[in-house]
C-alpha cells in the first residue's frame, strides 16, 4: 500500500499530520437519512427523523468536550460550516471559548442605527405613555444621528463624530440639538451597561460649553384665571365634542392627554370623582379628579357621544371608537384666541387658586398632580389632600361659571 507523502494511501484515507478528513459532499445532504454523519474532525450533519437536518461540532474546548450548533443545513452550507469549525477549533486550541469569543464579536460590531432601535424597543416604549414621544425619540435620532454614525459600529464611535452630528443644528435648531445629544447619550449608556462599549460615553460634555446662540424661542402665553373664565363662558354652550373637551379640561385643570383617553368607566358616579389610571398620567401614577358641579354638568352634556359603559367620553367626531386629536382642542380654542395652548389652563388655574384662596401650597400642587417636595418627604405623607382639593375644585368651577366674577377669600 502506498505511503506517499499525498496521504492518499494513508490508513482510513487519512493524510499524515493535522487533517480533516471532508467525507460529506454536498450532494449528500438532502439525500442523507436520519442520524448523525461525521465529516472528519468533529463536524457532524446531524438528520432528524423529521428530515431537519442541522449542523454539529464536537471539540474540546479548555478541558472539556463541548458541542456548538452551527446552524440549520437550509441556511449554512457545507463550506460554510467547515469554516466556521475551523474558526472554532482554531480558537479552542489557543485556549479560548468559542461561544464567548463569538458573543464579545457580535457585541463589538453592533452598528449605533441596531442598538438605537434595541434602546427604543427595550427602554422608552415602555417607559412612556406618550405615543407621540416614543415616535419623537427614535425618529430625531434618524433624521440627525443616522446619516452620520447609522452604520458605525458602536464602539467606534468618537467625540469628534458627536460633534459632527451637533455642530450644524446647535445655533439654527439648539433644542433639536438639545434633545438629539440626550438620545444620543441614553444609547450609549445603554452600550456601556451592556458592555458593548467600555470606554466611556463620547456624547459626554460634547459642546457643554458652548452657550446657546439661537434666537429665543417665543412661547405661547397661557390666559390668566380671569380670561380662562371669559373662555370657558364662551365656548361652554357649544355643542361639538372639541369645545366640551376643551371645557373640561379647563374646569379639571388636568393635562389634555388624559381628557382626551378618558373613558366612562372612569368616573365614579356617586362620589363625583374622576379616576385617572396611571398609564394615562404623565406621573405613571393613578390620580382621583374631585369634579366640580361645572365638570359634572359637562359630562351629563358629553353623555350624548356615550356608545357603551366603557366608551371614551370625548371620542373623535368621524370615528367614535378613535381618541379625539390632539389638535382639536387647540384649533377649538385659536379660532378666537390665537397664541394660547390648552395645556396654559393649568397655569390659570394655578394663578386663580395662588391669588384668590388660602389653601396650602401641597393642596395646590397636588390639584396638578405635581409631586411635593423630596421622595422622602413623600413617602412620610401618604395624603393626597384629596378633601381640600374637593373645596379648590368647587371655587374654581364656581369663577369659570360666573365669567371670573369671584370676591376674593
Amino acid at each position: 500500500m502506498s505511503t506517499s507523502g499525498d496521504g492518499k494511501g494513508a490508513p482510513g484515507g487519512k493524510a499524515k499530520g493535522r487533517h480533516f478528513e471532508r467525507r460529506l459532499k454536498a450532494s449528500m445532504i438532502k439525500k442523507a437519512p436520519p442520524g448523525r454523519h461525521t465529516d472528519g474532525g468533529g463536524l457532524y450533519l446531524v438528520v432528524d427523523p423529521s428530515g431537519a437536518s442541522r449542523w454539529l461540532l464536537r471539540i474540546t474546548v479548555q478541558g472539556r468536550r463541548r458541542d456548538f450548533g452551527l446552524g440549520s443545513t437550509s441556511v449554512v452550507s457545507l463550506e460554510t460550516a467547515r469554516q466556521k469549525a475551523d474558526e472554532f477549533r482554531k480558537m479552542a486550541r489557543g485556549g479560548g471559548d468559542p461561544i464567548e469569543q463569538t458573543e464579545t464579536s457580535a457585541k463589538l460590531f453592533i452598528t449605533f442605527d441596531e442598538l438605537a432601535e434595541r434602546v427604543h424597543q427595550e427602554w422608552i416604549i415602555p417607559k412612556s405613555s406618550n405615543g407621540k414621544h416614543v415616535d419623537q425619540w427614535i425618529n430625531t435620532l434618524r433624521t440627525y444621528a443616522s446619516p452620520v454614525i447609522g452604520k458605525k459600529p458602536v464602539h467606534l464611535i468618537s467625540r469628534a463624530d458627536i460633534f459632527t452630528i451637533l455642530n450644524p443644528i446647535w445655533k439654527a435648531k439648539h433644542e433639536t440639538a438639545r434633545r438629539v445629544r440626550q438620545r444620543m447619550g441614553v444609547v450609549f449608556d445603554y452600550a456601556l451597561e451592556t458592555e458593548i462599549r467600555t470606554d466611556g460615553n463620547p456624547v459626554a460634555d460634547v459642546l457643554k460649553n458652548r452657550r446657546n446662540e439661537a434666537p429665543k424661542v417665543q412661547h405661547f402665553k397661557a390666559a390668566d384665571w380671569l380670561e380662562a373664565a371669559s373662555i370657558f363662558d364662551e365656548f361652554k354652550a357649544k355643542e361639538e365634542v372639541g369645545a366640551l373637551a376643551l371645557c373640561f379640561t379647563i374646569a379639571t385643570a388636568v393635562r389634555s392627554g388624559a381628557v382626551r383617553k378618558a373613558r366612562w368607566n372612569e368616573i365614579d358616579e356617586c362620589k363625583f370623582v374622576w379616576d385617572i389610571p396611571e398609564g394615562h398620567m404623565k406621573t405613571r401614577e393613578a390620580f382621583s379628579v374631585p369634579l366640580s358641579i361645572q365638570a359634572q354638568l359637562l359630562l351629563e352634556r358629553a353623555e350624548k357621544f356615550k356608545t357603551g359603559p366603557d366608551s371614551l367620553i370625548f371620542p373623535s367626531p368621524a370615528r367614535p371608537d378613535k381618541m379625539l386629536s390632539e389638535n382639536t382642542m387647540r384649533k377649538v380654542l385659536q379660532t378666537s384666541r390665537p397664541g394660547l395652548t390648552v395645556h396654559g389652563f393649568r397655569t390659570s388655574f394655578r394663578q386663580f387658586a395662588e391669588e384668590q384662596t388660602k389653601f396650602s401650597r401641597e393642596v395646590k400642587e397636588y390639584s396638578l398632580a405635581h409631586d411635593v417636595g423630596s421622595k422622602v418627604e413623600r413617602a412620610y405623607n401618604r395624603g393626597d389632600y384629596f378633601e381640600a382639593r374637593s373645596e379648590l375644585m368647587e371655587l374654581w368651577g364656581k369663577a369659570l361659571a360666573e365669567a371670573g366674577v369671584l370676591p376674593p377669600q
